[in-house]
């Protein structure tokens, strides 16, 4: 009798600690219920209760005799590290496949989560690369490349540092972005280049919480409302905190000046932007911590979501539409490639979302504001909203139907 009670148990735990660990990995909640169900069913659990926010888990369930069980945990703030993402969604599938025996569980789940990580000087070469490649995306010159590493080397040393300190992440945010720009205006002053607004921009979009959105929406549209309306209040909260750093540094030391130039940025031709946006992708796969022999995947996703870009641009008027079939074509790419695999689709998605991402819109609206340019502010803003719903929306539609499509095999 005892070892029927410890079975649930053992079941139950082993399920917190999987959806913790997924969590925290960068998995959606929709991956993660799945996963949960899976396994319950494996071992024959009954009446499966899960809720799921991305800050807590509450599951419960009743095994074949009727003996019922609990757990709840806490979520710890998320760090993407999507090969240890896909390791335990491999271990999901495998659990639910030959139902091991549960004192076994969490051995295997402790091995799944020890992964091949990129050091941090790799990952901080990645987070140059693909800065560099955004800001040359914006109008940015080879000058740009000295003040571009140096910037996000900063951000990057500073994150680790205030992380550990335990301080509020609206002020991390705040203060990581005042001293990055602050870095970046004083080597415009030192002569080291004159092109702050595109700095800025790869910048931002280094720290622009673009993923966390495209989960948000996808919890709204996925029958997870609460949480994705807390992660939006919580995103609009985070990026406040990042304008507002941008904001103080500029108007400190006289950096108004140098974004006149904003508006007039322009881009490469399209080869090279097609180009680009397949270094930046393969970067992100690094910091996002892809196994090095699927780097080309992410790069092929980000190049595919900027040839559909400026394919769809001249032939639809409507930003929302085109944003939207962009979107839809990265979301299909990496769908198709996750039932393939039998990987988390968000192992594909992450980096083919990098060339979508409004970052320029989102810089010239706080520009505009700067300079007192209401109409320029409200006109830049209401296009950066579109554009990021149009994104949310794309990634969402291909989601949904993969997701009721899951469940359809599932049930069978």
């Amino acid at each position: 009798m005892s070892q029927e009670k410890n079975n649930i148990d053992e079941v139950l735990d082993f399920c917190v600690n999987l959806s913790r660990k997924m969590i925290v990995s960068g998995a959606n909640l929709e991956r993660v219920r799945l996963a949960v169900e899976f396994i319950s069913r494996a071992y024959n659990l009954k009446d499966l209760s899960i809720y799921l926010l991305s800050t807590h888990i509450s599951l419960s369930a009743y095994d074949s005799e009727g003996r019922y069980a609990s757990r709840q945990a806490s979520i710890p703030p998320a760090g993407i590290n999507l090969n240890r993402l896909r390791s335990l969604n491999q271990l999901s599938y495998r659990i639910s496949e030959v139902t091991p025996p549960t004192k076994l569980l969490a051995q295997m789940l402790e091995r799944a989560s020890h992964v091949s990580e990129y050091n941090s000087m790799i990952i901080l070469i990645g987070k140059i690369c693909a800065v560099i490649c955004l800001c040359f995306m914006f109008g940015g010159s080879f000058s740009d490349i000295i003040p571009v590493a140096f910037v996000v080397a900063l951000i990057h040393f500073m994150m680790q540092i205030l992380e550990r300190t335990g301080l509020d992440r609206l002020v991390i945010n705040s203060l990581t972005m005042f001293s990055a720009v602050s870095l970046a205006i004083l080597f415009v002053y030192s002569g080291f280049n004159d092109n702050l607004p595109a700095v800025i921009i790869g910048v931002s979009l280094l720290m622009i919480p673009g993923i966390p959105l495209v989960n948000a929406m996808r919890n709204l549209l996925c029958g997870s409302e609460i949480n994705g309306i807390l992660q939006m209040l919580k995103i609009f909260v985070d990026t406040m905190a990042l304008g507002m750093g941008i904001y103080v540094a500029i108007m400190l030391f006289g950096g108004d000046a140098m974004m006149k130039n904003a508006m007039s940025l322009t881009a490469p031709n399209p080869s090279v932007m097609v180009i680009l946006s397949f270094i930046a992708s393969v970067s992100f796969g690094v910091v996002f911590n892809i196994h090095v022999k699927d780097l080309w995947l992410a790069g092929l996703g980000g190049a595919l979501a900027r040839v559909a870009l400026l394919t769809l641009t001249p032939l639809v008027s409507g930003r929302l539409v085109y944003m939207t079939l962009a979107a839809s074509v990265a979301a299909l790419y990496a769908e198709l490639l996750a039932i393939k695999r039998r990987e988390p689709s968000t192992y594909f998605v992450y980096p083919s979302i990098i060339p979508l991402i409004p970052g320029d819109l989102f810089f010239f609206s706080l520009s505009s504001l700067y300079l007192s340019n209401i109409s320029g502010f409200i006109d830049n803003g209401v296009s950066c909203l579109i554009s990021l719903s149009g994104l949310s929306i794309g990634f969402v539609l291909s989601f949904t139907v993969s997701h009721y499509a899951r469940r359809i095999r599932y049930e069978r």
